[in-house]
């Protein structure tokens, strides 16, 4: 469906557990996508890394102390997380002690905790690592350096290698001469439409021709069900649908918050014109698996709305079979 990418939606019930790993997903496929409307660009934990460490860069440039961008960063260290983070922070206040200035003293106080002082140490380390850095320095340049932080600040979490895979296959996706300027507008701009102006900005100056075809590219339109409401998809994926995702463990606790879910199921599944797509997963591992449970591995059965449905369920390996996909497609162009 290559130039009718718009046809197709992705639904999704839990926008914080589902749409990162669907955004590296298909990003890692090169796959074209529209996240759901009002979704910040930098709620990976990756990409809010490095949008802090190009804040951090601006605010030494300017001189103008950015004291979010300091503790935001601080909060996402493997090992440290908001309560450190918070102490941190109380702890200045206790002292007459400016929490920006903290990570620029020659020595760390006394007063800090141990976990603290190691905290407030790994981010100095990365300030003074990044107070050689310009603006005007391009991806190139700064591409090695970027991953390196990403290492350090997530050095020994479980998802350290897919975060940092998930930045390399965003950077990517950027010109090369794309400078830290440039990068730091992308990621706070407030929706796709001002990103994808920045890149085209961004090609103009570096002289990079794009054919029409790019310039007006379709993408595949991810919405969470209620956004859904009112439109529709000739190819709809509703993936994730397992008892205790869709519904919740929380609306499976109340008699009428488990029928607004499986109202909103079933309008989540009329919204296709051709073809829907639904999948569940036995089993579930890391970030996913201590979000929903806080265990390293989680077991979920599929959702009792299937079972209602009277649908049986395929085991699969993989995705849609090229067999599969050709019937599909042909659906859809005899609409």
């Amino acid at each position: 469906m290559a130039g009718r990418e718009d046809d197709i939606l992705i639904l999704i019930s839990d926008r914080g557990l589902q749409l990162g790993p669907l955004a590296q997903a298909l990003g890692n496929l090169g796959l074209p996508y529209d996240p759901p409307p009002g979704d910040a660009f930098t709620n990976d934990d990756g990409v809010r890394a490095v949008y802090c460490v190009l804040r951090i860069v601006k605010s030494i440039s300017i001189r103008k102390p950015d004291y979010i961008a300091h503790r935001a960063l601080l909060g996402l260290f493997s090992g440290v997380g908001l309560g450190t983070a918070k102490g941190t922070a109380d702890a200045c206040i206790q002292h007459n002690q400016n929490f920006h200035d903290l990570f620029y003293l020659a020595a760390l106080p006394q007063w800090l905790s141990s976990r603290q002082s190691n905290a407030v140490g790994r981010l100095t380390t990365i300030v003074q690592a990044v107070s050689g850095w310009a603006l005007a320095d391009t991806l190139t340049v700064r591409s090695p350096d970027i991953t390196q932080l990403l290492g350090n600040v997530f050095a020994g979490a479980a998802q350290a290698a897919n975060i940092i895979a998930s930045w390399t296959a965003l950077a990517g996706t950027f010109p090369g001469g794309t400078t830290l300027e440039e990068l730091l507008s992308f990621f706070a701009a407030d929706n796709e439409s001002d990103r994808r102006t920045i890149l085209e900005s961004v090609n103009q100056r570096l002289g990079v021709a794009q054919p029409a075809a790019a310039v007006q590219q379709k993408r595949i339109r991810i919405l969470t069900m209620h956004g859904a409401k009112g439109l529709s998809g000739k190819v709809v994926f509703i993936p994730w649908v397992e008892q205790g995702i869709m519904p919740s463990f929380r609306n499976l606790q109340a008699a009428g918050l488990l029928i607004e879910h499986r109202r909103l199921f079933y309008v989540s599944v009329t919204r296709a014109m051709a073809a829907c797509i639904i999948s569940h997963s036995a089993q579930h591992l890391g970030a996913s698996a201590f979000r929903l449970r806080q265990q390293p591995m989680v077991m979920l059965p599929r959702s009792q709305f299937l079972n209602e449905m009277g649908i049986p369920s395929v085991n699969r390996a993989g995705g849609l079979t090229a067999v599969e996909a050709q019937r599909i497609v042909a659906d859809v162009n005899h609409l």
